[in-house]
């Protein structure tokens, strides 16, 4: 009888053995289904103008998305895009205090993150060490700008920065060769406004007073830095020094308000919100831009007649020269909110690995944020928009706006329309914002 049973014992191993080497074993659980929602800007760092034209689902970051729901079965990612950039950084945190905020939100970088961290999750332990080696832009995403703080989200993998766009065909008409001979210093810049003006085109157009003052932030904000540099301004924004003492800023604001009046600037730039088309058009001459408009110009206008340069040197005696405002201006930050934040992580590293970034650079013409990628993976012709780009990222003073505390911000935006137009001086601009410098 003990035999029979250890027989039997003995059949039923080789039985399960058998079956477990046919795949007749038992099959695994499948993993529990995770979903991510992530909140991007509709403006600015992934979706490009001509892609907002185009159903969501042709988008770069919703085909990404996919691929990343493809590599990891049992996760969705819900994208819900952001229409006024600004504004999402007050409705991030509404949803954050509520305890409803999306996994991941599209932010600037800098200040603008920082007064955010009682909704924002520190994520140092779940960042992969070869993402901390590959991507530059982590000082941005850090608290304080602090090494050693806590890491509060990833830049997104492009490295904006502040130039401006050319329609070559105009300046072949009026005389000038941009490529050859860019101007160099704001004199020769404002001569070559008039000779634009005089032949009957926009010289230059922007929106300052829809939502956001681009063309101070992009353009001037680089002339305040650079005769001084970034230093004296932040002491000031701390209060330890008084914006109405600060020299370059009242000739900074000089200067913004002379391009307007001398009519080198759309005259309704204070209340415009078209500029960009009218650029697109071919009724304008030069427009202050960032990488994520290059390819949508060069698909109005043909890649042949689009050009880029450097700001010209405020003055010989600037601090800083031949450079521009730029660096990681955005961010991925994750919410306190997350049920799921390594996944979070995860996928922002995914958004930033080599491979995604290449596929990114397909459709948009951009200058990564990783360390390790070159002209040759770019496919970048010698001499074209993007090569130049590349170039100038070597080279560049971070945004002066992500550096400056909220509420010096918001006043610098609710103010620089007026500042733009001559309804307000530059001395009593300087001194609005004296009044809430130091506060956080």
């Amino acid at each position: 009888m003990k035999k029979t049973i250890r027989l039997l014992i003995f059949g039923l191993v080789i039985i399960s053995t058998l079956l477990a080497a046919t795949g007749c074993a038992p099959a695994a659980q499948p993993a529990a289904p995770k979903k991510l929602t992530i909140w991007i800007n509709a403006r600015d760092s992934f979706i490009s103008p001509s892609e907002q034209k185009l159903s969501q689902d042709q988008w770069y970051i919703s085909q990404a998305i996919k691929r990343f729901e493809t590599a990891n079965p049992g996760v969705t990612v819900e994208l819900v895009p952001q229409a006024d950039a600004l504004q999402a950084h007050q409705t991030f945190r509404t949803a954050g205090l509520a305890d409803n905020a999306p996994d991941i939100a599209n932010l600037w970088a800098g200040t603008f993150i920082f007064a955010l961290r009682d909704v924002e999750a520190d994520i140092s332990k779940f960042i992969p060490a070869e993402d901390k080696t590959n991507l530059i832009g982590w000082d941005t995403v850090t608290l304080d700008f602090k090494d050693g703080n806590p890491i509060i989200g990833y830049p997104t993998p492009d490295n904006q920065m502040c130039f401006f766009l050319y329609n070559k065909k105009i300046m072949a008409e009026v005389g000038l060769d941009y490529e050859k001979n860019p101007p160099r210093d704001v004199p020769t810049f404002m001569a070559d406004m008039q000779k634009i003006k005089d032949a009957g085109y926009t010289p230059m157009a922007a929106d300052e007073g829809a939502g956001y003052p681009y063309y101070f932030f992009y353009i001037a904000g680089y002339w305040w830095v650079q005769q001084n540099g970034l230093a004296p301004i932040l002491a000031e924004d701390r209060g330890e020094a008084k914006f109405a003492d600060d020299k370059a800023l009242i000739d900074t604001l000089k200067l913004y308000n002379e391009i307007w009046a001398k009519g080198y600037m759309n005259e309704d730039a204070a209340t415009s919100g078209d500029s960009w088309n009218k650029f697109l058009q071919g009724k304008v001459a030069i427009f202050p831009s960032v990488p994520t408009f290059v390819k949508d110009a060069q698909d109005a206008l043909g890649a042949e007649n689009v050009g880029a340069i450097l700001p010209p040197n405020f003055s010989e005696t600037s601090k800083i020269k031949d450079s521009l405002i730029g660096g990681p201006g955005q961010s991925l930050v994750v919410s306190k909110s997350s049920k799921n934040p390594e996944l979070a992580v995860k996928f922002l590293s995914f958004i930033n690995s080599k491979e995604e970034v290449l596929k990114f650079y397909q459709s948009q013409t951009k200058v990564p944020v990783r360390k390790d990628l070159t002209t040759t993976d770019l496919k970048l012709e010698p001499g074209s928009v993007g090569d130049k780009l590349f170039s100038w990222s070597k080279n560049y003073v971070f945004w002066v706006d992500n550096s400056l505390s909220g509420p010096v911000v918001d006043n610098f935006t609710k103010l620089l329309p007026l500042g733009l137009t001559g309804k307000m001086t530059p001395e009593n601009f300087a001194a609005e914002l004296d009044k809430v410098k130091g506060q956080k």
